[in-house]
């Protein structure tokens, strides 16, 4: 009976790291490292989180429509080593993001640099 129990409890803890390590992803299977590309927008959200952290923006197309676009960096846990704070990122301001569009073709770039549009480093 202990040998059954502890073969339950093995088996369980196995399905349940296996789900931990499979929500956590690879940049490179989102997005296309050897390519760079930058929007321009308008900060709408800021996820300050774990495993990585988000800006929402409004990009204004050429035909003057407004899209949503998302940009992935790194981590709570890494951006706070680096200095950076959930105030770092402002509502309504105004980026430039520079990096690795998405796989897919949506919306989405993992972003290498953030500069505000008079080309200052946004950052510590």
């Amino acid at each position: 009976m202990k040998k059954e129990i502890v073969t339950a409890l093995l088996a369980i803890g196995a399905l349940g790291f296996g789900a931990a390590v499979y929500g956590h992803h690879s940049f490179a299977a989102f997005f296309q490292t050897d390519e760079t590309t930058s929007i321009k927008g308008v900060v709408t959200e800021f996820w300050f989180r774990n495993p990585h952290a988000r800006i929402y923006l409004d990009v204004t197309t050429e035909s003057g429509e407004a899209e949503e676009w998302m940009a992935e960096g790194g981590g709570r846990n890494v951006l706070t080593r680096r200095g950076w704070s959930a105030d770092t990122i402002k509502l309504g301001m105004e980026l430039i993001v520079t990096g690795s569009p998405s796989r897919d073709g949506s919306r989405a770039i993992g972003w290498n640099s953030l500069t505000t549009v008079d080309g200052s480093e946004v950052g510590p």
